[in-house]
């Protein structure tokens, strides 16, 4: 049967939901939550259980160098590059039960209804499974898709290890999940399902959200050096104290971000007084700015404004400044007709949308830069992500599988 332009071709809601529960059986915390770091235990237990249903489905199950799991189904073209789509079954220590899981549940959803109706497609199809997108026991994050991107070369691969000095080959290999080359899938076009790990479609009371762009970051490490001090026999205006500049920087910080508008993300979740006794005057302190925009050109201003700032403020307070760049990841644009293929089926299904940018990076920016990429939102209860309260609702994560299976169909066409 071939492709169909048809409306009431959709998912099977309550087997992707089912799917969903059984999966977070397997590394379950606090009734709710997930544990499944990649590549413990727990990781390989969900990979085999994936790669089951997978063979299940009629999928053949491959796996690269970097452990990344492509499932693929044939199409009728043997010419014509897999439109892929998948995300990650890694999470965080105190994860739930969404976050990754849904997109590549919802990408074998695609292809369990499309067995259902018979449905064969021109192109091939692949449902990915990326390794380490969270990046918890190896680093980087989105190791697998950096790899299978070039961002990360072999002998990073290689060095790749945990806290405890762990190889990841090594881990790997002996879970039985390291494909042996380093020969890439090839993909013609990439799609990625992700709850939203923010409040943005639950307060607008939308369904779906177009993802055309992802912010581009930029991590600033200051220094902030002052002098160390006695808290009783310092008087207050003779004081060089770095961990009160420091306050003073990120009030700063926090009302640059704000002026930037609604776009504009400026965070610091690290600060590190060099010494911690209650009576004594912090010499040194440091910590990290974390900038993100989805503009290029105002991601560079609202760097060189946070720098200026805390350079500002420290003079102000006596106290010298090093601000140096760690991380500069530029915003990346998706794919036009990946987006439009998105915004298409979502229209066709008669779903409330938005098109919106991703303020966390995923495995799609990595996959941008060589295949054409683009992302579905759906939304997540109160925007939690990251937390064993994260939820997304089977009415949502079965509007967003629908929004991909009718965007796989048209790109498979």
């Amino acid at each position: 049967m071939a492709y169909p332009a048809n409306k009431a071709l959709t998912v099977n809601a309550d087997r992707l939901w089912a799917r969903h529960m059984e999966l977070a059986r397997i590394g379950a915390i606090e009734e709710t939550g997930s544990c499944r770091l990649a590549m413990s235990a727990e990781d390989a237990e969900a990979r085999a259980l994936f790669a089951r249903w997978c063979r299940e489905a009629g999928l053949e199950v491959r796996v690269d160098g970097a452990g990344n799991m492509f499932c693929f189904r044939p199409g009728l073209d043997p010419e014509r590059l897999p439109v892929g789509s998948g995300s990650h079954l890694d999470t965080q220590p105190h994860g739930g039960r969404f976050d990754g899981i849904s997109g590549v549940l919802a990408a074998l959803e695609v292809i369990e209804t499309l067995n259902d109706e018979g449905i064969q497609t021109n192109a091939p199809l692949a449902v990915i499974n990326w390794t380490n997108e969270e990046g918890v026991r190896y680093a980087p994050a989105l190791l697998g898709s950096g790899w299978y991107t070039g961002l990360i070369d072999e002998e990073g691969l290689a060095k790749a290890h945990t806290p405890n000095g762990i190889l990841f080959r090594d881990e790997a290999k002996s879970r039985g999940w390291l494909g042996e080359g380093s020969e890439k899938f090839p993909l013609g076009a990439f799609l990625e399902l992700h709850i939203e790990q923010g409040p943005i479609l639950e307060q607008e009371q939308l369904q779906i959200g177009v993802v055309n762009t992802v912010q581009g970051l930029r991590w600033l490490d200051v220094e902030v050096t002052g002098a160390d001090g006695h808290a009783g026999t310092t008087p207050l205006d003779q004081r060089q104290d770095a961990l009160l500049a420091s306050a003073r920087m990120l009030v700063a910080l926090n009302e640059i971000g704000r002026s930037y508008g609604p776009a504009a993300r400026v965070s610091v979740g690290r600060l590190k007084p060099e010494t911690d006794g209650p009576s004594t005057i912090v010499g040194r302190a440091s910590f990290v700015v974390d900038i993100r925009h989805p503009d290029a050109e105002t991601l560079e201003k609202l760097t060189q404004e946070c720098a200026a700032a805390c350079a500002s403020v420290g003079a102000s307070s006596g106290c010298e400044v090093e601000c140096s760049q760690r991380i500069s990841v530029p915003p990346t644009v998706f794919d036009e007709t990946c987006v439009a293929a998105l915004e298409q089926a979502a229209i066709q299904q008669g779903y409330s949308y938005r098109k919106m940018a991703s303020g966390a990076l995923h495995d799609a920016a990595n996959v941008a830069r060589v295949v054409p990429t683009a992302m579905v939102f759906v939304p997540c209860k109160d925007g939690i992500s990251h937390n064993v309260r994260e939820y997304a609702s089977p009415e949502d994560l079965a509007a967003g599988a629908n929004v991909l299976l009718h965007a796989m169909l048209e790109l498979s066409k």
